[in-house]
């Protein structure tokens, strides 16, 4: 398939038993097979300059898959260079939950859907195999439904369709507005735009009008709503 999109994991070393086979990173290979390509830095060779080369791939990334945890979050390198690049050059940033951490002082994380979702983690809620292995699923197929959003807005050879837009935000001002108006009545809104119940599950309380723009906004649909 020549319609290859990258996927740079970003993590920290503290939890690489997610990049092992039987784990988080395993469960994820299958979607190769449609095209996806991941890169870690497990596949840094002897005597490469590590900097340079997490940083060319950090270039050539289309998805970003974030392993958050406090020891992520407390990385210099993680954040100063990791995110700061991905975040100036607008690579769809993918985060999964993995223990409990201080996520609500990052904005750029803060800001976003993620999973599990809510004031889950994985360590903490998905702790019998059955159920970290659904959680794993969750994570593939959100994984699958933003290669394909990547994958519709780019040419075969990696750069923007001439036709395609960036998803388009609503102001501060009115964001805010919209949301202190809505209320409780963001289940008809979420209802009215066919978002699964399962991400509706996911939705944090009290912030669930914000969830429901961050989803709009990552399916480049605000126009519907502009329209609606």
């Amino acid at each position: 398939m020549s319609d290859i999109v990258k996927v740079f994991v970003s993590y920290s070393h503290q939890d690489a038993e997610y990049l092992d086979k039987n784990s988080l990173h395993g469960f994820l290979q299958g979607l190769e097979k449609d095209g996806v390509e991941f890169w870690t830095d497990r596949r840094i060779r002897p005597g490469e300059l590590w900097d340079e080369v997490i940083k060319a791939n950090l270039q050539d990334a289309h998805i970003a898959l974030v392993l958050v945890s406090q020891a992520f979050l407390d990385s210099p390198y993680c954040q100063n260079v990791e995110i700061e690049r991905c975040l100036a050059r607008q690579t769809h940033l993918f985060p999964v939950i993995l223990s409990a951490c201080d996520w609500r002082r990052h904005a750029w994380l803060s800001s976003r859907q993620f999973l599990p979702g809510g004031d889950r983690t994985a360590e903490e809620d998905y702790t019998e195999p059955g159920r970290r292995k659904r959680l794993f699923l969750e994570i593939r197929e959100g994984l699958r439904e933003r290669v394909e959003w990547v994958r519709r807005s780019t040419d075969k050879v990696g750069g923007v369709k001439a036709d395609s837009t960036l998803p388009k935000s609503l102001p501060g001002p009115a964001r805010i507005k919209l949301c202190q108006r809505l209320g409780e009545d963001w289940v008809n809104l979420a209802v009215y735009f066919g978002i699964p119940p399962d991400r509706q599950r996911g939705f944090t309380p009290g912030r669930e009008c914000q969830d429901i723009l961050v989803w709009l906004e990552e399916r480049d649909q605000m126009d519907q709503f502009r329209k609606g």
